[in-house]
Protein backbone atom coordinates (compact mmCIF):
# COMPACT_ATOMS: atom_id res chain seq x y z
CA UNK A 1 0.00 0.00 0.00
CA UNK A 2 1.59 3.36 -1.21
CA UNK A 3 0.52 6.92 -1.25
CA UNK A 4 1.30 8.73 -4.45
CA UNK A 5 0.54 12.34 -5.66
CA UNK A 6 -0.52 12.78 -9.05
CA UNK A 7 0.87 16.51 -10.91
CA UNK A 8 -1.50 16.04 -13.25
CA UNK A 9 -4.78 16.50 -13.17
CA UNK A 10 -6.15 14.02 -16.35
CA UNK A 11 -3.65 11.77 -15.01
CA UNK A 12 -5.46 11.94 -11.35
CA UNK A 13 -9.17 11.81 -12.96
CA UNK A 14 -8.14 8.69 -14.89
CA UNK A 15 -7.03 7.14 -12.20
CA UNK A 16 -9.22 8.22 -8.94
CA UNK A 17 -12.53 9.23 -11.33
CA UNK A 18 -14.40 5.53 -11.05
CA UNK A 19 -13.47 4.92 -7.44
CA UNK A 20 -15.75 8.38 -6.75
CA UNK A 21 -18.17 7.75 -9.11
CA UNK A 22 -19.64 5.07 -7.10
CA UNK A 23 -20.73 7.68 -4.55
CA UNK A 24 -21.26 10.73 -7.45
CA UNK A 25 -23.71 13.13 -5.31
CA UNK A 26 -21.09 12.32 -2.14
CA UNK A 27 -18.36 13.07 -3.93
CA UNK A 28 -19.31 16.08 -5.73
CA UNK A 29 -17.33 18.82 -4.38
CA UNK A 30 -14.32 16.66 -5.28
CA UNK A 31 -15.72 15.55 -8.69
CA UNK A 32 -16.95 19.23 -9.32
CA UNK A 33 -13.18 20.79 -8.96
CA UNK A 34 -11.65 18.23 -10.61
CA UNK A 35 -14.12 18.54 -13.54
CA UNK A 36 -13.31 22.40 -12.92
CA UNK A 37 -9.50 22.60 -13.04
CA UNK A 38 -9.21 20.08 -16.13
CA UNK A 39 -9.52 23.47 -18.04
CA UNK A 40 -8.37 25.99 -15.74
CA UNK A 41 -4.34 26.00 -14.83
CA UNK A 42 -3.69 26.30 -11.40
CA UNK A 43 -0.72 25.31 -9.39
CA UNK A 44 -1.99 24.84 -5.93
CA UNK A 45 -4.07 21.93 -6.30
CA UNK A 46 -2.72 18.56 -4.43
CA UNK A 47 -4.01 15.59 -5.92
CA UNK A 48 -3.64 12.34 -3.83
CA UNK A 49 -4.65 8.48 -3.93
CA UNK A 50 -3.75 5.40 -2.05
CA UNK A 51 -2.84 2.21 -4.15
CA UNK A 52 -2.95 -1.48 -2.87
CA UNK A 53 -1.69 -4.23 -5.05
CA UNK A 54 -2.39 -1.67 -8.23
CA UNK A 55 -5.57 -1.21 -7.07
CA UNK A 56 -6.70 2.52 -6.31
CA UNK A 57 -8.99 2.40 -2.74
CA UNK A 58 -9.15 5.88 -1.75
CA UNK A 59 -8.57 9.85 -2.64
CA UNK A 60 -7.96 12.86 -1.77
CA UNK A 61 -6.92 16.24 -2.32
CA UNK A 62 -6.20 20.16 -1.40
CA UNK A 63 -6.74 23.38 -2.69
CA UNK A 64 -4.27 25.31 -0.98
CA UNK A 65 -4.43 26.63 1.42
CA UNK A 66 -8.06 25.74 1.84
CA UNK A 67 -8.79 22.44 4.16
CA UNK A 68 -8.01 18.76 2.94
CA UNK A 69 -11.00 17.44 1.20
CA UNK A 70 -11.42 13.58 2.14
CA UNK A 71 -13.34 11.17 -0.29
CA UNK A 72 -16.65 9.55 0.33
CA UNK A 73 -15.86 5.31 -0.20
CA UNK A 74 -17.64 2.86 1.47
CA UNK A 75 -16.00 -0.21 3.43
CA UNK A 76 -12.83 1.86 3.82
CA UNK A 77 -10.27 0.57 6.87
CA UNK A 78 -9.90 3.14 9.81
CA UNK A 79 -6.27 2.68 9.47
CA UNK A 80 -6.34 4.29 6.05
CA UNK A 81 -6.47 7.39 7.80
CA UNK A 82 -3.39 6.54 10.12
CA UNK A 83 -2.11 5.82 7.34
CA UNK A 84 -2.69 9.36 5.46
CA UNK A 85 -1.97 11.52 9.01
CA UNK A 86 1.03 9.62 9.39
CA UNK A 87 2.07 10.26 5.80
CA UNK A 88 1.23 13.89 5.89
CA UNK A 89 3.16 14.57 9.61
CA UNK A 90 6.13 12.77 8.26
CA UNK A 91 6.45 14.83 5.03
CA UNK A 92 5.98 18.16 6.89
CA UNK A 93 2.28 18.81 4.45
CA UNK A 94 0.21 21.43 6.16
CA UNK A 95 -2.97 20.67 7.15
CA UNK A 96 -5.22 23.79 7.84
CA UNK A 97 -8.39 21.63 8.14
CA UNK A 98 -9.96 18.42 6.98
CA UNK A 99 -13.50 17.91 5.50
CA UNK A 100 -15.55 14.92 4.32
CA UNK A 101 -17.82 12.17 5.52
CA UNK A 102 -18.05 12.19 9.53
CA UNK A 103 -16.43 8.56 10.08
CA UNK A 104 -13.84 9.37 7.58
CA UNK A 105 -13.12 12.34 9.37
CA UNK A 106 -12.88 12.30 12.78
CA UNK A 107 -10.65 9.10 12.03
CA UNK A 108 -8.21 11.22 10.49
CA UNK A 109 -8.75 14.31 13.43
CA UNK A 110 -8.34 11.46 16.11
CA UNK A 111 -5.16 10.21 14.34
CA UNK A 112 -3.93 13.94 13.41
CA UNK A 113 -3.79 14.86 17.18
CA UNK A 114 -1.18 12.18 17.77
CA UNK A 115 0.99 13.72 15.96
CA UNK A 116 0.51 17.56 16.16
CA UNK A 117 -0.55 19.02 19.25
CA UNK A 118 -3.71 21.54 17.97
CA UNK A 119 -6.64 21.98 18.68
CA UNK A 120 -9.41 20.68 16.10
CA UNK A 121 -12.81 22.69 16.05
CA UNK A 122 -15.70 21.54 15.01
CA UNK A 123 -16.74 24.35 12.28
CA UNK A 124 -19.34 22.59 10.03
CA UNK A 125 -21.90 19.85 10.41
CA UNK A 126 -23.74 19.05 7.53
CA UNK A 127 -25.93 16.64 5.12
CA UNK A 128 -25.86 16.01 1.74
CA UNK A 129 -28.69 15.72 0.13
CA UNK A 130 -29.74 14.41 -4.10
CA UNK A 131 -32.30 14.94 -6.01
CA UNK A 132 -33.63 12.74 -9.35
CA UNK A 133 -37.49 14.20 -9.25
CA UNK A 134 -38.82 17.65 -7.99
CA UNK A 135 -41.78 16.56 -6.18
CA UNK A 136 -43.49 20.15 -6.01
CA UNK A 137 -44.37 22.29 -8.52
CA UNK A 138 -42.98 26.03 -8.10
CA UNK A 139 -45.99 28.48 -7.31
CA UNK A 140 -47.42 30.14 -11.03
CA UNK A 141 -47.12 33.57 -8.83
CA UNK A 142 -43.40 34.19 -9.34
CA UNK A 143 -41.12 32.85 -12.11
CA UNK A 144 -37.46 31.80 -11.82
CA UNK A 145 -34.96 34.59 -14.08
CA UNK A 146 -31.26 34.10 -14.88
CA UNK A 147 -29.71 36.83 -12.81
CA UNK A 148 -28.17 40.03 -14.73
CA UNK A 149 -25.86 43.13 -14.91
CA UNK A 150 -28.46 44.93 -13.41
CA UNK A 151 -28.92 42.60 -10.32
CA UNK A 152 -25.66 43.08 -9.30
CA UNK A 153 -25.62 45.59 -6.21
CA UNK A 154 -28.77 43.37 -5.24
CA UNK A 155 -27.36 40.31 -4.99
CA UNK A 156 -23.36 41.39 -3.48
CA UNK A 157 -25.76 42.47 -0.86
CA UNK A 158 -27.70 38.81 -0.32
CA UNK A 159 -23.96 37.23 -0.43
CA UNK A 160 -22.49 39.25 1.91
CA UNK A 161 -25.81 38.50 4.21
CA UNK A 162 -25.65 34.65 3.15
CA UNK A 163 -22.40 34.68 4.33
CA UNK A 164 -23.54 36.02 8.34
CA UNK A 165 -26.11 33.07 8.16
CA UNK A 166 -24.30 30.31 7.51
CA UNK A 167 -21.18 28.91 9.40
CA UNK A 168 -18.92 30.12 6.67
CA UNK A 169 -16.49 32.76 6.39
CA UNK A 170 -18.02 36.17 6.29
CA UNK A 171 -18.25 37.11 2.84
CA UNK A 172 -16.42 40.76 2.36
CA UNK A 173 -17.98 43.59 0.21
CA UNK A 174 -14.84 42.89 -2.60
CA UNK A 175 -15.50 38.97 -2.68
CA UNK A 176 -19.37 39.40 -2.12
CA UNK A 177 -18.84 41.87 -5.64
CA UNK A 178 -16.18 39.35 -7.25
CA UNK A 179 -18.78 36.70 -6.52
CA UNK A 180 -21.99 38.52 -7.94
CA UNK A 181 -19.98 39.49 -11.18
CA UNK A 182 -18.84 35.51 -11.83
CA UNK A 183 -22.03 34.05 -10.92
CA UNK A 184 -23.65 36.83 -13.60
CA UNK A 185 -21.06 36.12 -16.30
CA UNK A 186 -21.42 32.58 -15.95
CA UNK A 187 -25.26 32.50 -16.40
CA UNK A 188 -25.62 30.55 -13.51
CA UNK A 189 -27.37 32.66 -10.83
CA UNK A 190 -31.26 32.48 -11.08
CA UNK A 191 -33.55 35.15 -9.12
CA UNK A 192 -37.12 34.13 -7.98
CA UNK A 193 -38.95 36.84 -8.87
CA UNK A 194 -43.01 37.71 -7.21
CA UNK A 195 -44.83 40.88 -8.50
CA UNK A 196 -42.03 41.81 -10.32
CA UNK A 197 -39.58 41.75 -6.50
CA UNK A 198 -36.50 39.39 -6.55
CA UNK A 199 -37.26 37.62 -2.93
CA UNK A 200 -34.83 34.41 -3.11
CA UNK A 201 -31.87 33.29 -4.69
CA UNK A 202 -30.11 29.92 -6.16
CA UNK A 203 -26.94 28.99 -7.97
CA UNK A 204 -25.81 26.34 -10.51
CA UNK A 205 -22.64 25.43 -9.07
CA UNK A 206 -20.21 22.68 -9.57
CA UNK A 207 -20.98 20.01 -12.24
CA UNK A 208 -19.71 16.42 -12.17
CA UNK A 209 -20.58 13.50 -14.69
CA UNK A 210 -23.78 12.97 -14.38
CA UNK A 211 -25.02 15.93 -11.79
CA UNK A 212 -25.02 19.20 -10.61
CA UNK A 213 -24.92 20.96 -6.97
CA UNK A 214 -26.69 23.83 -6.20
CA UNK A 215 -25.44 26.44 -3.35
CA UNK A 216 -25.89 29.95 -2.44
CA UNK A 217 -29.73 29.45 -1.39
CA UNK A 218 -30.86 32.77 0.14
CA UNK A 219 -33.98 34.60 0.95
CA UNK A 220 -33.81 37.82 2.82
CA UNK A 221 -35.19 38.40 6.64
CA UNK A 222 -38.18 40.03 4.76
CA UNK A 223 -39.32 37.40 2.50
CA UNK A 224 -38.62 34.81 4.69
CA UNK A 225 -41.81 32.48 5.48
CA UNK A 226 -43.51 32.85 2.08
CA UNK A 227 -42.26 29.89 0.45
CA UNK A 228 -39.77 31.65 -1.69
CA UNK A 229 -36.93 29.73 -1.09
CA UNK A 230 -38.79 26.07 -2.11
CA UNK A 231 -39.74 27.99 -5.14
CA UNK A 232 -36.72 29.03 -6.23
CA UNK A 233 -34.59 25.51 -5.67
CA UNK A 234 -37.76 23.72 -6.60
CA UNK A 235 -38.10 25.37 -10.32
CA UNK A 236 -33.88 25.44 -10.56
CA UNK A 237 -33.83 22.30 -9.51
CA UNK A 238 -36.77 21.19 -12.44
CA UNK A 239 -34.91 23.38 -15.39
CA UNK A 240 -31.52 21.56 -13.98
CA UNK A 241 -33.25 18.13 -14.22
CA UNK A 242 -35.02 18.92 -17.68
CA UNK A 243 -31.71 20.56 -19.29
CA UNK A 244 -30.13 16.55 -18.88
CA UNK A 245 -28.84 16.48 -15.18
CA UNK A 246 -29.39 13.15 -13.98
CA UNK A 247 -29.50 14.30 -10.79
CA UNK A 248 -28.88 17.50 -8.35
CA UNK A 249 -27.22 17.70 -4.91
CA UNK A 250 -26.52 20.72 -2.32
CA UNK A 251 -25.35 20.49 0.96
CA UNK A 252 -27.41 21.99 4.32
CA UNK A 253 -26.69 22.64 7.61
CA UNK A 254 -27.73 19.22 9.71
CA UNK A 255 -29.32 21.82 12.74
CA UNK A 256 -31.20 23.45 10.95
CA UNK A 257 -34.69 22.26 10.75
CA UNK A 258 -36.12 24.34 8.57
CA UNK A 259 -33.93 24.09 5.78
CA UNK A 260 -34.15 20.52 5.79
CA UNK A 261 -37.65 20.24 5.76
CA UNK A 262 -37.95 22.41 2.89
CA UNK A 263 -35.49 20.28 0.93
CA UNK A 264 -37.15 16.98 1.62
CA UNK A 265 -40.75 18.41 0.67
CA UNK A 266 -39.05 18.99 -2.78
CA UNK A 267 -38.13 15.57 -2.91
CA UNK A 268 -34.11 15.88 -2.04
CA UNK A 269 -32.77 13.02 0.06
CA UNK A 270 -29.73 12.44 2.29
CA UNK A 271 -27.47 10.66 0.95
CA UNK A 272 -24.09 11.46 2.63
CA UNK A 273 -22.54 13.51 5.43
CA UNK A 274 -20.15 16.33 5.24
CA UNK A 275 -17.95 17.60 8.58
CA UNK A 276 -15.38 20.53 8.85
CA UNK A 277 -12.62 20.58 11.25
CA UNK A 278 -9.89 23.11 11.42
CA UNK A 279 -6.68 23.01 13.47
CA UNK A 280 -5.25 25.99 15.73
Amino acid sequence: MKIIFSSSIKNYLEKVEALLLRKEASNNLMLGLLEYFKTTMTKDVYCGYIEDDGEVIYAFMQTAPNNWILADVDHVDNHLFSYIASFFYKNAIKVPGVLGPIHHVECFVQEWLKHKKVKASLKMNQLIYQINEVRIKPSPNGELAKATKTEHELIKSWLIQFGKETNEKPISEIKASQMATKYIENGSLYLWKVNGKHVSMANQSRRTKNGVSINAVFTPDEYKRNGYATNVVAALSQKLLDSGYQFCSLYTDKENPTSNKIYSNIGYNIIGSSVVYEFK
